[in-house]
């Protein structure tokens, strides 16, 4: 090759690795918003029930077209109604659990099995120390009743980890007495859910009304983690809700994940895919706002983000606005390094 076509070879070579580079700084906040959600939260009620059969392989696999591979069943037994065989509780005469579970398997969805919910419990909270107590032995009791037929359900699930659907807030439990009579429930849950699957590891999630101070939240959870022996925080970043501003969700992750991993635990994002309408209605979120959450929770926190929720706000079998969030969501992704 002649000097001055090599040189020319040179030049090119160059300004390609020029405009590479560019391109590549170019389109670093958009790495950023290619960031995925891992995870989302499924609510099991009567009208899930109801399903048609054939409608749980779609989600499933719109669930794995956006990179789902850890589902969080919110809960298995909601108002003493539970959705897996057991003669403590009544069952629906169709529960799609088994099926659910099943279909999780051979997409290789990993299942974090949620616990019992009551609807009563925010008002059951307002209450002191001593009311407390009995309300959560009561819960335990529950718990110790039903976890046997819950676990042989869940025995050839491709199990993820247990879930607790109390939701802690930041104001109820800064009085030390009531502090003291949580954290008592909740390490004596993860002891019993401990024991029926030895190293298992236990989610629970948490929010904030912008109450507590970033520093005194965070200064909580570390404790509460620790002492409970609770493995993983789902905290709601509450921009869904309107409870805190996209822009201010690393005041309360930051204190957060360095308070977490001092406990020992990981903290993961609750990504909000709702906007909160006056009318009080929750409908799907614009991507934009969404791809913005997503990329502070990859920044802030440790376990990839999970969604609430992908089967109410963003899955065709959720109605056409719900829809059309899946169809964007999924345009977004074309292209991006997972």
């Amino acid at each position: 090759m002649q000097p001055r076509a090599l040189c020319r070879l040179l030049r090119c070579v160059v300004l390609l690795l020029v405009t590479a580079t560019t391109l590549l700084m170019m389109s670093s906040p958009g790495s950023a918003t290619c960031s995925g959600l891992q995870g989302t939260f499924l609510q099991l009620t009567d009208a899930q029930a109801a399903r048609p059969a054939e409608d749980w392989p779609q989600l499933i696999n719109e669930l794995r077209s956006i990179g789902i591979d850890n589902l969080f069943l919110q809960w298995t037994v909601v108002d003493r109604k539970a959705f897996f065989h057991t003669a403590q509780f009544e069952t629906p005469a169709r529960t799609p659990l088994p099926y659910i579970l099943d279909l999780a398997k051979h997409s290789g969805i990993r299942v974090w099995i949620g616990l019992a919910a009551d609807t009563r419990y925010w008002e059951k909270i307002k209450q002191n120390a001593d009311f407390l107590r009995v309300y959560f032995h009561k819960r335990l009791q529950d718990l110790t009743g039903f976890l046997n037929d819950l676990n042989t359900t869940i025995s050839d699930a491709p199990f993820a980890g247990w879930y607790i659907p109390d939701e802690i807030d930041d104001r109820t439990w800064l009085d030390p007495s009531k502090r003291a009579v949580l954290t008592k429930y909740l390490a004596d849950t993860v002891s019993l859910l401990k024991a029926r699957r030895p190293g298992a590891k236990v989610a629970i999630s948490g929010f904030s009304n912008s109450f507590a101070e970033p520093d005194l939240l965070a200064a909580f959870w570390g404790d509460l983690l620790k002492s409970a022996g609770i493995d993983l925080l789902l905290f709601q970043d509450g921009v869904g809700e309107g409870k805190v501003a996209i822009e201010d969700i690393a005041l309360y992750y930051g204190p957060l994940d360095g308070a977490v991993r001092r406990a020992g635990a990981q903290l993961g994002a609750v990504v909000e895919l709702f906007s909160l309408m006056p009318s009080g209605r929750r409908v799907p979120a614009m991507i934009g706002r969404i791809r913005e959450q997503i990329a502070a929770a990859d920044r802030l926190t440790s376990f990839p983000p999970v969604a609430f929720s992908v089967p109410d706000y963003m899955s065709s079998l959720a109605g056409q606005q719900a829809g059309g969030l899946l169809t964007n969501f999924l345009a977004t992704q074309k292209g991006c390094r997972r």
